[in-house]
């Protein structure tokens, strides 16, 4: 990036000549992560063949040919090929996964309603799934490593601060972020001014972000009307008394902030519940047959109900009765929830360790979503007796309550980043609404199909007990 005012003289270097052409790099990075995947896919194909026929070209081609756009298509959504998943293994490798999974589940619902699985060969399709997680991962690996070594410093964002204050106090210093003091400079808003245009655009030169930290609050005005006729995108950094406004709205001929969303619309509750259904019938089904057989080694394991029904917290505060199978040795189980399960908690019988480890237990909440009681997505449901450090969840918590603003869900945001387990803490249960209220305020359809994708990442997590 080109920094007339900051002095550098990176252009000089093969990074910093390559920079200006950071777009072309990127759609050329993005390009070849999506070649790699689908020769991996053309890879477990031919291989998939040859273990089940001897030979690669006695597969079925049409296979591969429905499996590659509808990969790609699930991967762009899940953002695999974004630059944070190609510099980052992890990202890379469970973005690919779950995009992998989406297009297995598609596959297989596919075969199943067009009636045609009699004419592929199931073991084919196995070996051509198992090979390629194999293939993508070791792909993946590769194409971060080169990232991260060779491309990383062309294709990471930039960002051009603009500021009248020469306190270096709170700058955050790295080799990606150019700060500006407009004064030194002896840049001035001129509207009218060419060159006033051109200094600007050689100074912020090939930046991805540029951000206004201006005190005075007149010349926050007058450069943020500079930079909306610039060309450029930017924002201003303004102090909001700590408030965390959602977005922007008007009224009266003013600016107002949106701090809170109330509860869903009838359309956006609607949508909700078409997806909920569309999705919980035929998993329902498919899970019947697993359900039984846990419900049956509950029984076998030791004495009491196979289900176990408790009371528990749902949309707009209302109790709903929520259905699990029993973990609990009956005797011991704890119907208002006063106590969380620990991971060495001896009231959990052997299958119920099983069972809460694999989230098998929670299955038969499926039931609560057909009902209407639950959603697949939201906030998990908590007993009215849970506690953390002693202390009633709403004693803790004072927006506690806010969470319920919506149907509780079998997972939510709160789970697919791991706030799993025993709530022991006070930052346990914080943790858990902070995240649940962020979803509250940020839903939409597509995040509700996002955080179900995401949760098969941590349907078995080490937090589970």
């Amino acid at each position: 990036m080109r920094g007339a005012a900051a002095g550098e003289a990176s252009e000089e270097r093969p990074a910093g000549r390559l920079t200006r052409y950071r777009d072309a790099v990127r759609v050329c990075l993005t390009a070849g992560l999506a070649t790699i995947d689908l020769l991996a896919l053309a890879g477990s194909c031919l291989a998939g063949a040859a273990l089940r026929h001897g030979t690669p070209f006695d597969g079925n081609w049409e296979v591969f040919f429905f499996l590659a756009p509808t990969y790609l298509l699930a991967a762009v959504s899940l953002r695999a090929y974004s630059v944070e998943a190609a510099a980052s293994l992890s990202q890379a490798v469970s973005a690919s996964f779950a995009a992998l999974l989406v297009t297995a589940g598609i596959f297989l619902t596919a075969l199943f309603a067009l009636k045609v699985g009699s004419l592929l060969s199931r073991l084919e399709i196995g070996y051509t799934f198992i090979l390629a997680f194999a293939l993508i991962a070791m792909g993946r690996l590769a194409a971060t490593r080169l990232t991260r070594h060779r491309l990383l410093p062309v294709i990471a964002p930039r960002r051009v601060v603009l500021t009248d204050n020469g306190d270096a106090e709170g700058r955050v210093e790295d080799a990606l972020t150019t700060y500006v003091e407009v004064g030194k400079a002896g840049l001035q808003p001129r509207l009218h001014d060419p060159a006033f245009f051109a200094a600007l655009s050689d100074i912020i030169g090939y930046a991805d972000r540029v951000i206004l930290a201006l005190t005075d609050p007149r010349d926050r005005l007058e450069w943020t009307e500079a930079m909306r006729l610039s060309g450029f995108e930017a924002e201003v950094v303004v102090d909001l008394g700590g408030f965390e406004p959602l977005s922007l709205s008007r009224w009266n001929e003013q600016t107002t902030l949106l701090v809170s969303r109330g509860p869903l619309t009838l359309g956006e509750r609607l949508s909700k519940r078409m997806l909920d259904l569309a999705i919980t019938v035929p998993l329902l089904l498919a899970t019947a047959p697993t359900i039984a057989a846990a419900a049956l080694l509950v029984r076998l394991d030791s004495p009491g109900p196979a289900f176990f029904v408790q009371e528990r917290v749902g949309r707009n505060n209302r109790p709903y009765r929520c259905f699990k199978l029993r973990t609990m040795r009956s005797e011991t189980t704890d119907a208002t929830g006063q106590v969380s399960a620990s991971r060495s908690d001896r009231r959990v019988t052997r299958v119920g360790r099983f069972l809460r480890r694999t989230s098998i237990d929670e299955l038969p909440q499926l039931l609560n979503v057909l009902i209407g009681n639950m959603s697949l997505v939201g906030p998990r449901p908590h007993a009215l007796g849970s506690r953390a450090e002693g202390a009633l969840f709403w004693e803790l918590v004072p927006d506690y309550w806010s969470r319920h603003a919506v149907k509780p869900g079998l997972t939510g945001l709160a789970q697919i980043r791991g706030l799993r387990g025993a709530t022991q803490s006070r930052r346990d249960i914080e943790a858990r609404v902070a995240s649940d209220l962020e979803y509250i305020n940020n839903w939409s359809l597509w995040m509700d199909v996002k955080v179900l994708l995401l949760t098969v990442r941590v349907i078995i997590h080490r937090n589970a007990h």
